[in-house]
C-alpha cells in the first residue's frame, strides 16, 4: 500500500519535477519512488 501511494503521490501535477515530497507527515525523495515502482513491478509478476 505505501509503494502506491508513493507512486500516487509522485504522479500528481502538482509534484511534477520535484525531487522530494511530503507523504503522510514524511519526507520521500524520488530515489523511493524508483524503489516503490520496483517493487509494484515485482508484485504484479507473482500476482499479488
Amino acid at each position: 500500500a505505501q509503494a502506491r501511494a508513493i507512486r500516487d503521490a509522485f504522479a500528481r501535477p502538482e509534484n511534477a519535477g520535484k525531487g522530494v515530497i511530503a507523504l503522510d507527515g514524511r519526507m520521500v525523495e524520488r530515489l523511493h519512488l524508483a524503489q516503490a515502482e520496483k517493487l509494484l513491478a515485482k508484485a504484479a509478476i507473482i500476482g499479488a
